[in-house]
């Protein structure tokens, strides 16, 4: 009888033992609240914020410097210190011979890490294209390029480039043009673009260097259509050495879909134009 008894206490410790060791090492692992994974402590208002960035780039050449080569690494500096999520480009070579048969817009990508691009060709030039383009940490989906009517007289076009990006599963769509240098040729590229952005179904981000003053009627015809500057102050963005006039603007449409947390100029005088930078919380 002692000798069962033994052998019931032998099992008992075989199991008994275990059983406790796998409950300590049970208590001791985090439970999935403590577990740290990506995006659980992220704050909400920052994953619904957006940064967009114009930069009218002449073509990545520095201003007032006689015989300047282009200078991609300084572009690169004024764009990374902005830490934009989408960058509106106008005035990019790619190919071209005064640029050294150089693609800016790929060497702009591998510098500052936004590896989402997108070039709209507004012209052939010196055996290259001359153009509008994307810088995007956003995966840039359906990019389209929509060629303005031109006006008598005009010899190259003028574009309007669009695509969509999602911010926490909100849809936006972005949107970067350059228009003409006259009235008569912005009276017809406006219209034009206001029924491209028309057709997106999402909330639009439209910006770039519209060639108009805040009071001329470029400016209030899209206000007319809806769109909302990202400041209601007049902010100087050219000639980047002496400032006296606002030809760059970021707008976005409708109102109530964003909410502008800041509209800053940057000071780099790099190209002729200073580059405009809005943080938005989508809404």
């Amino acid at each position: 009888m002692g000798r069962i008894n033994r052998m019931k206490q032998k099992i008992m410790k075989s199991v008994f033992l275990p059983a406790v060791c796998l409950l300590v090492l049970l208590s001791c692992r985090k439970q999935p609240a403590d577990v740290k994974e990506p995006g659980w402590d992220d704050d909400e208002q920052d994953s619904r914020s957006l940064t967009v960035m114009t930069y009218n780039v002449r073509y990545c050449t520095p201003y007032l410097v006689e015989n300047a080569k282009p200078d991609i690494d300084a572009i690169a500096a004024v764009i990374n210190k902005a830490k934009p999520d989408v960058v509106f480009l106008q005035e990019m070579d790619r190919n071209t011979t005064r640029s050294g048969k150089v693609d800016q817009l790929a060497e702009l990508s591998k510098k500052t890490g936004l590896s989402f691009t997108f070039f709209g060709k507004g012209q052939d030039y010196q055996n290259g294209e001359f153009g509008c383009a994307f810088l995007s940490r956003l995966h840039l989906s359906d990019p389209l390029c929509t060629v303005y009517p031109r006006t008598a007289g005009q010899t190259n076009d003028r574009i309007l480039i669009r695509a969509t990006v999602s911010v926490n599963n909100r849809a936006v769509t972005v949107a970067c043009t350059h228009l003409g240098l006259t009235q008569e040729e912005r009276d017809a590229e406006i219209p034009a673009a206001n029924a491209a952005l028309s057709t997106s179904p999402h909330p639009v981000i439209f910006g770039g260097d519209l060639n108009a003053t805040p009071e001329n009627t470029t400016i209030t015809t899209l206000l007319g259509y809806g769109f909302t500057k990202t400041s209601t102050s007049v902010t100087w963005t050219i000639p980047s050495d002496k400032p006296n006039r606002q030809l760059d603007y970021i707008m976005y449409r409708p109102a109530d879909k964003f909410k502008v947390i800041s509209h800053t100029v940057l000071p780099d005088r790099v190209s002729d134009h200073l580059a405009v930078v809005a943080i938005f919380e989508l809404q």
